[in-house]
Order: structure tokens, then C-alpha cells, then sequence
């Protein structure tokens, strides 16, 4: 089964290949796939569905970045040969960093640019925590503090059940990474936060800047660390821009 669930809105040259937040799946993205729509963007989103969730919900998860970031370059080879855009949140933004980095480092056709949004920079984590010690209430409870679980389910033991193993092993992810040792990336980086992200502070953000030749200055928009729940039409304008400036800079237009 692909990694990539594809719907296309209109047609384009350039496509819009989505990487989730920890815990995530293809489904984050629907909110900015109908703004994108609404806006009457000329973009195509493509998103990445990592294995133990949704479509792929029979298959083991992974636990480490390598592995993770190896499985999607393969996967992504043969599927992505036209212009592109990789944009990933919080994890996502990790692996969409990853993954462009693998293709350059196999000779395989690169982004257009890249879009990284409201995660700090991989030179630049978070302390580790050590999973082992906090449960699933606990864990759940962190999350649902910033925002990424509705403050219902900490009510409800047996959907806790279900969902924290997928968000644990997703952030074993996030604290395995590490940075690749390559060259800054070629293509355009853009840099996305939220005002009021209590897990990202402005300054991890623009570390990332130093990953590119090509980098942008930190973008911040109303909201917190879960900005594509409800993007805000700023954020949609902006990531509808980066598509359409690939998308000219491919038909020799800029």
C-alpha cells in the first residue's frame, strides 16, 4: 500500500506533499486542503500517511527516525518525479527535512522548496523525556495542555487505549532524529510558527535557517503549535504563494 493518500483539488505542476504532526494522519491536513480550495488556490496536496494509522492501521509503526525517513525515501522515489513542495508540522516538518535531504543524497529529483511549520529546529530539540516514566493519562494530559487532544478524552480511559501507543511511538521518532550530515539544502525553506506555540519559541524556530542556502525569514500566525486545525487564511494565502512561486519558477516565469 502507498504511504501517500492523493486527491487532487485542481490541476497543477507543482504538488503539495503533506507530513503530519506526532499522533497525526492525512486527516490534519483536510482543514487546509478545503481553505486551499475555498481560496481558489492552484495547488494539489498529497499527503503522507505513516504505517499504524487510518488506511494503515494493520501495519507496525516505526519507532526511529532512520528507519522511518529510509522507508519514505524508498517509497517516495518512483512517486514523486514532477515539481514538488514538501511541508511538514511539528514530526512532519522533521521528515519532510529528511526526506528532501535522502533524495539530494541519492541523486533524485529535489523540492521546489520545503515548508516547515511550528517544530524547532533538529540542532535545536526539546529536553527528552524519558516515555518510560509518565503514563498514558499523564502523557495524554501534556498533549491535551497544548492543544493536541480535545480535554474530553482524558475522560475516556479506553480511547486513550487506542491512541497514546501511535503518539508514543511517534515520539520516539522525534527523539531518535538526528540532523543529516549534509550540505544545507538547495531550495527554499520557509519557516512557519504559531504566536502562541508553548513548544516551539521563536528562536528554535529561526535556527532552522541555517539548514538552507535559501532560507526565509520566520513566519509567525495567530494560533498555537496546531496551526493546520483551523488555519488561519493567512497561513492558507501563504502556503498557496509557495506553491504558486514553485510552480513559476518551474516554467521559467521567475
Amino acid at each position: 500500500m502507498s504511504w501517500l493518500e492523493r486527491r487532487d483539488a485542481v490541476m497543477m505542476s507543482v504538488e503539495l506533499v503533506c507530513f503530519h504532526h506526532a499522533g497525526g494522519g492525512s486527516a490534519s491536513f483536510h482543514p487546509l486542503r478545503r481553505a486551499l480550495a475555498d481560496m481558489g488556490a492552484n495547488a494539489r496536496i498529497r499527503t503522507v500517511t505513516l504505517p499504524g494509522r487510518e488506511s494503515r492501521r494493520a501495519e507496525r509503526r516505526h519507532v526511529d527516525a532512520e528507519g522511518c525517513v529510509a522507508a519514505l525515501a524508498d517509497e517516495l522515489e518512483t512517486q514523486l518525479t514532477g515539481p514538488h513542495v514538501l511541508l511538514g508540522h511539528s514530526m512532519g516538518a522533521l521528515l519532510a527535512y529528511a526526506v528532501a535531504q535522502q533524495r539530494i543524497s541519492r541523486g533524485q529529483r529535489p523540492p521546489e522548496a520545503v515548508v516547515v511549520a511550528a517544530c524547532r529546529a533538529p540542532q535545536r530539540p526539546a529536553p527528552v523525556q524519558d516515555l518510560r516514566l509518565i503514563d498514558d493519562h499523564q502523557l495524554a494530559t501534556q498533549l491535551a495542555a497544548c492543544g493536541g487532544l480535545p480535554t474530553e478524552l482524558l475522560d475516556r480511559p479506553e480511547w486513550l487505549a487506542l491512541l497514546m501507543p501511535t503518539v508514543r511511538d511517534d515520539l520516539r521518532i522525534v527523539q531518535s532524529f538526528r540532523p543529516p550530515d549534509q550540505p544545507p539544502l538547495p531550495c527554499p525553506l520557509h519557516i512557519f510558527g504559531g504566536y502562541r506555540d508553548p513548544l516551539v519559541p521563536p528562536d528554535a524556530l529561526a535556527a532552522w535557517s541555517t539548514l538552507s542556502t535559501q532560507p526565509h525569514p520566520v513566519r509567525l500566525f495567530s494560533g498555537g503549535h496546531f496551526l493546520f486545525r483551523a488555519p488561519e487564511p493567512a497561513l492558507v494565502a501563504r502556503i498557496a504563494s509557495v506553491a504558486a512561486d514553485a510552480s513559476w519558477r518551474r516554467s521559467g516565469l521567475r
